[in-house]
């Protein structure tokens, strides 16, 4: 677990200004407070142990897990009965001030898993955003954060947005921009970053991952957040382990169990509170 105290802060008026322009952020370092070293010996721990299961799904041409699982990338779902690394870096300080400001004040993460885009191979998707472009006139509904493990060049398969069309009504015209043409369309943008940083960003974007034609795997840590209302558990309670992990009021939110800052309605009644966490429940009209 990190234990890095530093305060940091949310998005200045510049850095908000350009994401709601923009439909994404930059963070330089991000990876800081829970170390580069430690978030890569995660992933490669991980990646290890699901190695056999994806080998067994190439055999059989049988994929799950979505983020393009297949014979160009290994999508891999984390443990949380041994793997705490996942878990922290959803909570990570630098982040979480921007998650915050752009979210909302009850935000909690929805996805968490590692991914990659092995050398040598084609696009695991095409343009697309991720549903239609729902607004609020505040928040945005959902963004995930990308984290890069290893200093990103630009034939590694970069992921790739289009800056601005989280404000398009139109979905992206995949079918002029795939295959040989995937890189034609116009103003795109390749996240070629440094091992360490991480790129925010509103899932409405237009945005695709290109060929990896590099002789070097492109690694990623990926984190979905939205508002507390939405549900992730459904009928089941959240594993124990995430339970046990979240022992403060804010962790409970950000895992969707108890909210400090939406509708006590919305948690969970399958979990008992934290005692500091009921008395901010028990306080709230609804």
């Amino acid at each position: 677990m990190s234990t890095d105290t530093t305060h940091y802060p949310p998005p200045t008026d510049a850095e908000r200004a350009f994401y709601d322009e923009n439909g994404y952020i930059v963070l330089k370092n991000a990876l800081n407070p829970t170390g580069l070293d430690r978030v890569r010996r995660a992933f490669e721990r991980r990646e290890a142990e699901t190695r056999a299961e994806w080998e067994e799904e190439l055999r059989r041409g049988k994929f799950r897990n979505g983020y393009g699982n297949g014979p160009h990338a290994h999508t891999i779902r984390p443990d949380f009965d041994t793997d705490a690394v996942i878990l922290d870096l959803a909570n990570n300080p630098r982040v979480i001030p921007f998650v915050e400001n752009i979210v909302g004040p009850d935000y909690q993460v929805m996805e968490m898993l590692y991914h990659n885009h092995h050398a040598g191979t084609a696009a695991h998707t095409t343009w697309h955003r991720d549903w239609p472009p729902w607004t609020h006139p505040q928040y945005t509904l959902k963004i995930k954060v990308f984290y890069f493990i290893d200093d990103q060049t630009p034939d590694m398969g970069c992921f790739s947005l289009v800056p601005g069309t989280h404000t398009n009504a139109d979905y992206p015209p995949r079918e002029a921009y795939s295959g040989d043409a995937l890189e034609r369309m116009p103003n795109m943008k390749k996240m070629a970053l440094k091992a360490g940083d991480a790129v925010l960003w509103n899932v409405v974007c237009w945005h695709t991952g290109c060929a990896n034609t590099s002789p070097r795997d492109r690694r990623m840590v990926i984190y979905g957040y939205m508002p507390f209302f939405v549900k992730k558990w459904i009928a089941s309670p959240p594993p124990q382990s995430i339970v046990t992990w979240a022992d403060t009021p804010q962790k409970r939110q950000l895992m969707g169990i108890h909210c400090v800052s939406g509708r006590r309605g919305w948690d969970r009644t399958d979990v008992p509170y934290l005692p500091e966490h009921e008395a901010i429940a028990m306080a709230k009209a609804l």
